[in-house]
C-alpha cells in the first residue's frame, strides 16, 4: 500500500459540525484511510492510499462541502509540448502535496497548485531540474514565452539561408551539368553548412534529445533524430567509414533550417493569441492623478490605495474600480459589456466605474474601491487565463493520440530504415528514415483544439461574455434543457410604472403628493414610482408627516393633504372605501402580471399605479431561437404563479415552475440531470449560485462589480440576454474550426507518411527531408493560421 499523509489548512470552519460535513466527504472516497480535523486551528491530517485517491480528489471533497483549502501556485514558463506536456502533468500530480499540475499549449505556462504544507515551491522548482527542464519565471510579457526574440530571429533566418543555399548547390550540381566551383570539395562545403546550421539550431536538437531520453518524445524529438541521422551518417560515408556515392548533409541542413525559422515563425503567429489577452490588462499601467490634502500628485497606478480619490479627465483611461463622487461624463465600457455607447457616470448616483474604461468626455473625481490586482479587470484576465488550463474531452483525446504517435513514427523509422538497407542502399535507407522523422507532425493534433479554445474565450469578451472553463463550448452543444430564472434574466428585474389610471383629480396633481409622500421610501416600488415623476416633470416637496408600515405601504402628509400609498388590505383597513368595479378592474391588471399600488388622499380612493417588471427586448428571440435548436425551455423562479404565468405566456413557455427557493431549484436541476438530461441554468451569479454550479453549463447574469464573487461557467457582464445566443452560436463556430484543424492534421500525416516511407519510390516520387520538414511546418502553421480565421468570424 502507498500510503501518503497529507496536512491541509482549511477555511472557513468555525464549529465541530463543520467538521463532521468535511469528514463525510472526505471518508466517503475510495482510498482515503484516515481524516483527523480540528475546527480551532482549522488544520486536518488526511492519510489516503495513493493507488486509489489523490490530493486533488480530496480537496474536490472539501470544496463540494461548502468549504476551501489554503493552497499556493506556481506559474513558470517551460518549452514542451506535445506527449511531453501529458507526461509532465502527470508526473506533477504524483508528487505529494501537489494538487493539481495544468501545462496551456497555447501559451506554454504551466501552472502548479499545491499544498504549502506539504511542499514548498523550491522543491517544486527542484522537481522540475531533476525531470531536465530549467524553469523560468522572467516570461516576455508580450506574447507570454521566455525567448531573446531579437537573437533568436537572426540565427533562425541565418540557418535558413545556409540550409537554402546547400539545397540549391546539391541540386543544381546533381540534375544540371553545370560545372559548379568548389563542386570536388562538395562534401567539405556540405559539411561545414551542415555543422553551423546544426549548431544555430542547437537549442531545438537538444530540446528533442532530452525529450526522448525522458521517454516522452516530442516533435522536437523526431526532427533531432531526422537531422542528426542523416547528419552522422553522411559524416561516416565522408570519413570512409560507410561506401556511398553521395553524402545528404544537405538533407540535415535543410531539416533543420527550414524547421528552425518555421517554429520561429510558428510562435510569433501563436503568440498574438497570448498578446491579445495579456492585452486585456494592459489597461492597468500607467500614472494617474490622486487629490491628497487637497493637493494632486502624479503617482504610479501601483501606489494608489483603496479610498484614495483619483481625478480623471476626458479621453484619458480609468485605471481604477471606483465610485464617482464629483464631476460627470460618459465613460465606454466596451471592454466590459461590448457595447460601443458610452454611459453616464455622475456623483449624484454614485455611479460605479471600473479600470479598463474611457472617460470619453466629461470630468469625474473617483473613490478607489479597487486596485492593481483586486480590480474587476485583473480578476477578468486571470479568468481568461485559467480558463486556457481546463481542456475539453477531445483535447484529452488528441493528447493521447499524440502520446503514442511520436512512439509510432520512431517505429515506423526504424523499420523503414531496415527495410530499404536490406533491399537497395544505406543512401535511401537513411534518407526515408530521415523523411519519416521530418515530415510527421504530431504539433497540430496538440494545439488543433487548445488554439481555437484560446481564440474563442479571448472573442467572447468582447462581446462582454466571460468563459470560467475551456469546455464549455463542448457542453454547450450538449443542452437538452434551457432553464431560466426570471427576474433580471428574462425580465429586466427593475419594476417600472406603466401607467397611472386616476379617480378623483387630475394625474398631475395625484402624483405629485404621491411623489412627495414616495421621497422618504427606500423601496424598489417607490424608486420606480420618483422615475415617473421626474420623466413626467412632476415637481413635488418633500413630506411633512411620514410613516411606513412594514409590508403594507406609507401613510404620510403632503402639500396639505393626508395620502395613503400601499396594499388594498392597507387602503381599506384606513376606511377608504374600495368600489366592486375597481376590484374587478384591478383583478384583471393581476392576471397580466401587473402589480397594483393604491392611493388613498383625504379618505377617498384617487387612483392606482400599475407597475411591472417587463419582459427584456431579447428574451423572446432567444427562447425562438433555443426553441428551433430542440432545446426545451423552462423558467423556474421564486415568483409568485400568476406572475410567472404572465413571463411564460409572453415568452410561448410551457413549462414553469413559481414559488421555488434557492434550494428548491437545485433539486429541480439535479433532478433533471438524474434523468439524464443536460440543463443549462441561466439566472443571477450571486442568488442562483447553487442552481447553477450544479447545472451541467451554468451561465450567470453578473455586473461589472460582481464579478469576482458570481458563481457560473460563463458569466454575462453585459446582462443581455442574447448573450446565450451568442455561446451557443459560436460554440459551433469553435466545433467546426476544431474539427477542420483535427481533420487536416490527420490527414496530413496519413498521406505522407507513406510517401517518406518510399512507398511510391518505384513510380519516382519520393520526399526528401528537407522537402518532408518544409511540409510539416506548413502543417503546423495552417492549423495555427485557421485557428486564427476564428478571431475574424462574424458570430451575428
Amino acid at each position: 500500500m502507498s500510503k501518503v499523509v497529507e496536512r491541509l489548512k482549511i477555511i472557513g470552519v468555525d464549529c465541530p459540525s463543520c467538521i463532521y460535513g468535511i469528514e463525510r466527504k472526505v471518508v466517503g472516497i475510495k482510498g482515503v484511510l484516515s481524516f483527523r480535523a480540528d475546527y480551532i486551528s482549522s488544520e486536518a491530517i488526511v492519510e489516503y492510499d495513493y493507488a486509489y485517491a489523490s490530493l486533488n480528489e480530496i480537496v474536490k471533497a472539501i470544496r463540494e462541502a461548502g468549504y476551501d483549502v489554503v493552497k499556493e501556485y506556481l506559474e513558470v514558463f517551460i518549452d514542451v509540448e506535445g506527449e511531453e506536456i501529458h507526461s509532465l502533468e502527470s508526473r506533477f500530480k504524483k508528487i505529494p502535496g501537489v494538487i493539481d499540475c495544468r501545462i496551456s499549449p497555447v501559451s506554454s505556462i504551466m501552472r502548479i497548485v499545491y499544498n504549502p504544507y506539504t511542499v514548498s515551491r523550491e522543491k517544486l522548482e527542484n522537481y522540475l531540474k531533476k525531470f531536465g527542464i530549467e524553469p523560468s519565471r522572467e516570461v516576455v510579457k508580450r506574447i507570454g514565452f521566455e525567448v531573446s526574440h531579437n537573437v533568436q530571429k537572426y540565427t533562425r533566418f541565418t540557418a535558413f539561408v545556409l540550409a537554402l543555399i546547400a539545397i540549391a548547390y546539391h541540386n543544381l550540381g546533381v540534375l544540371t551539368k553545370i560545372s559548379l566551383p568548389l563542386w570536388i570539395y562538395r562534401d567539405f562545403l556540405f559539411f561545414s553548412i551542415s555543422t553551423i546550421v546544426v549548431l544555430l539550431n542547437i537549442d531545438i536538437v537538444l530540446k528533442g534529445l532530452r525529450s526522448l531520453a525522458r521517454f516522452s518524445p516530442s516533435m522536437e524529438s523526431l526532427i533531432a533524430l531526422s537531422s542528426l541521422s542523416s547528419y552522422l551518417f553522411s559524416t561516416a560515408i565522408m570519413l570512409g567509414f560507410l561506401k556511398s556515392s553521395e553524402t545528404f548533409f544537405e538533407a540535415s541542413a535543410g531539416v533543420l533550417g527550414f524547421v528552425g525559422l518555421g517554429k520561429f515563425i510558428e510562435s510569433r503567429i501563436r503568440g498574438r493569441v497570448a498578446e491579445e489577452i495579456e492585452r486585456l490588462g494592459g489597461f492597468l499601467k500607467g500614472k494617474v492623478r490622486v487629490v491628497r490634502d487637497s493637493a494632486v500628485e502624479e503617482v504610479d497606478i501601483e501606489n494608489v490605495s483603496v479610498g484614495d480619490i483619483v481625478e480623471f479627465k476626458a479621453g484619458e483611461k480609468i485605471l481604477v474600480d471606483g465610485v464617482v463622487i464629483d464631476g460627470w461624463g460618459y465613460v465606454d465600457e466596451s471592454a466590459f459589456t461590448g457595447e460601443s455607447m458610452p454611459k453616464l457616470k455622475k456623483a449624484e448616483s454614485r455611479d460605479p466605474v471600473f479600470a479598463g474604461t474611457i472617460l470619453v468626455n466629461g470630468y469625474i473625481k473617483v473613490r478607489a474601491t479597487r486596485v492593481s490586482r483586486d480590480t474587476v479587470l485583473s480578476h477578468i484576465v486571470e479568468t481568461v487565463k485559467e480558463s486556457l488550463f481546463t481542456k475539453p474531452r477531445t483535447q484529452v483525446i488528441a493528447d493521447k493520440i499524440v502520446g503514442y504517435m511520436t512512439w509510432i513514427i520512431i517505429i515506423l523509422s526504424l523499420a523503414t530504415f531496415i527495410y530499404w538497407f536490406t533491399r537497395d542502399s544505406v543512401e535511401n535507407a537513411v534518407l526515408f528514415m530521415a523523411s519519416v522523422l521530418a515530415v510527421t507532425c504530431p504539433c497540430p493534433l496538440g494545439i488543433a483544439i487548445p488554439m481555437v479554445y484560446a481564440i474563442a474565450v479571448y472573442k467572447l469578451t468582447k462581446f462582454g461574455l466571460l468563459v470560467r472553463r475551456g469546455d464549455v463550448f463542448e457542453r454547450a452543444l450538449a443542452i437538452d434543457i434551457a432553464m431560466f430564472d426570471k427576474t433580471g434574466t428574462l425580465t429586466i428585474g427593475k419594476p417600472a410604472v406603466d401607467r397611472v389610471i386616476v379617480f378623483n383629480g387630475s394625474e398631475e396633481e395625484v402624483m405629485r403628493v404621491v411623489c412627495s409622500a414616495e421621497s422618504r421610501s427606500e423601496h424598489p416600488l417607490a424608486s420606480a414610482i420618483l422615475k415617473y415623476c421626474r420623466d413626467n416633470g412632476y415637481i413635488y416637496n418633500e413630506p411633512s408627516k411620514y410613516d411606513h408600515i412594514p409590508g403594507l405601504g406609507i401613510i404620510a402628509e403632503a402639500s396639505n393633504s393626508e395620502v395613503v400609498i400601499g396594499s388594498e388590505k392597507l387602503v381599506t383597513e384606513m376606511g377608504i372605501a374600495i368600489p366592486e368595479d375597481i376590484k374587478n378592474l384591478v383583478a384583471g391588471y393581476r392576471k397580466y402580471g401587473y402589480t397594483v399600488i393604491f392611493i388613498g388622499v383625504n379618505k377617498v380612493l384617487s387612483g392606482i399605479v400599475l407597475l411591472r417588471d417587463n419582459v427584456k427586448e431579447d428574451a423572446i428571440d432567444v427562447i425562438d431561437f433555443l426553441r428551433k435548436m430542440g432545446i426545451k425551455t423552462v423558467i423556474a423562479s421564486g415568483d409568485s404563479r400568476e406572475t410567472v404565468e404572465v413571463v411564460a405566456k409572453n415568452l410561448k413557455i410551457n413549462e414553469f415552475y413559481s414559488e421555488l427557493t434557492p434550494g428548491d431549484k437545485i433539486e429541480l436541476v439535479e433532478e433533471l440531470q438524474r434523468k439524464g438530461f443536460k440543463v443549462l441554468f441561466v439566472g443571477d451569479g450571486i442568488n442562483d449560485a447553487g442552481a447553477i454550479s450544479k447545472a451541467f453549463l451554468g451561465m450567470a447574469m453578473g455586473s461589472g462589480s460582481d464579478i469576482a464573487k458570481i458563481a457560473g461557467d460563463v458569466v454575462i457582464m453585459n446582462e443581455k440576454l442574447k448573450s446565450v445566443k451568442i455561446m451557443m452560436l459560436f460554440s459551433d463556430k469553435v466545433r467546426r474550426k476544431s474539427i477542420e484543424n483535427l481533420i487536416w492534421a490527420f490527414i496530413y500525416n496519413l498521406i505522407l507518411v507513406p510517401i517518406a516511407m518510399g512507398a511510391l519510390h518505384s513510380i519516382g516520387i519520393t520526399l526528401r527531408p528537407e522537402i518532408a520538414a518544409v511540409a510539416m511546418i506548413l502543417s503546423d502553421v495552417s492549423v495555427i493560421l485557421n485557428s486564427l480565421t476564428l478571431a475574424r468570424s462574424k458570430i451575428m
